[in-house]
């Protein structure tokens, strides 16, 4: 869809090009209308600025993915280029580091930082409440069995960590009555199903592909189920798949980020109004390796997930930064107003 755009720009470009020829041959050859050599006006001449997001792909974060595929962006004159890391903490070191504007992750790890003087704006929750899930080979049938073996969480710090950890709690575990085995995600499931590993981390909208390669898997905990969902973080209402930028970015670029804010909007309410296949067929381009069918399956297993506007509301703030103070990952609570930049969000909503 996106390249589709790009050509049909490119061909009505040619044909104002030669209409102006045309019109300046007829006029003396007057190239200009101002005198200066320029032709056309200031908004047409206005070039793309560009801006680049790091991540590490995955269908929470759809709203910028198909913000890009469906032009929203560049109607905002912004120009998005994707830069991969491998988890969520390295994509926001990245951006601190420089070699970003924007981070697509999960929001524990932008609390940790903040509270230890690394200060970023979360923009936007892709998602109302968490996708997360814990699965283990048939013989454990509890999250207890899991002492002394081997489980993937992610990297330490990343919000399945985090989430693994929280788990292991619950059932009077600690981070070292297990063993973690640090892999790519799209691995783990060929992990579990080979007896490389004992237990996993996915996200629930791998929950067919999971069943599939491993039929008889026992799912110890699924957030998808909302007495688990409130158990696990307290609430059944929970922003955590967020857009962020350093204070500084936003400081000194605002109406960048409110661009960017503005096209994502736009996104969620295309969201609310398409179905996951339509999704999905926007999408695809991004998704290397996966069909357009598994594809919208997957979204449509999250789609009730996603936020309709994007907007991050106290509520579901309150939930992440509690969760954050009762594992440890913050040493005091991290107020609101303090993190969350509301004046892009009420600007776009028109607030």
């Amino acid at each position: 869809m996106k390249k589709a755009k790009k050509w049909m720009a490119l061909f009505l470009s040619t044909l104002l090009l030669v209409s102006s020829c045309a019109c300046s041959q007829e006029s003396g050859g007057n190239s200009s209308s101002n005198g200066n050599g320029s032709s056309g006006s200031p908004e047409e001449q206005e070039e793309l600025i560009p801006v680049t997001v790091s991540e590490f792909r995955g269908i929470c974060w759809a709203s910028t993915y198909l913000g890009y595929e469906l032009g929203f962006f560049e109607d905002e004159g912004l120009d998005l280029e994707f830069m991969l890391y491998k988890d969520g903490p390295i994509a926001f070191q990245g951006m601190h580091a420089g070699d970003s504007d924007f981070c697509l992750l999960s929001i524990e790890p932008v609390m940790t930082a903040y509270d230890e003087g690394m200060e970023s704006y979360v923009l936007l929750s892709n998602t109302n409440n968490r996708t997360y899930a814990f699965a283990a080979t048939p013989d454990i049938k509890s999250v207890a069995d899991l002492k002394g073996k081997t489980v993937f969480a992610g990297m330490p710090g990343s919000a399945p960590y985090s989430f693994v950890l929280s788990m292991l709690k619950s059932a009077g575990l600690g981070e070292n009555d297990v063993s973690f085995v640090n892999m790519e995600y799209a691995a783990a499931i060929i992990a579990l199903g080979e007896g490389q590993v004992d237990g996993i981390f996915y996200d629930i909208y791998n929950k067919p592909e999971l069943l599939d390669a491993i039929p008889d898997a026992n799912i110890l905990v699924d957030c998808s189920d909302p007495a688990t969902h409130e158990a696990m973080f307290g609430s059944q209402f929970c922003q955590t798949s967020i857009v962020t930028c350093t204070k500084k970015f936003a400081e000194e670029n605002p109406e960048v980020v409110q661009k960017f804010v503005n096209a994502s909007v736009r996104t969620f309410q295309w969201i609310s109004g398409h179905t996951s296949e339509e999704m999905a067929a926007e999408m695809i381009p991004l998704f290397e390796g996966m069909t357009e069918e598994e594809l919208a399956q997957k979204l449509e297993t999250i789609k009730s997930s996603f936020s309709p506007t994007g907007e991050i509301t106290e509520e579901g703030y309150s939930t992440v930064d509690q969760f954050c103070l009762e594992q440890g990952l913050i040493s005091k609570d991290i107020p609101y107003g303090d993190i969350v930049a509301t004046q892009f969000m009420n600007e776009a909503l028109g607030k």
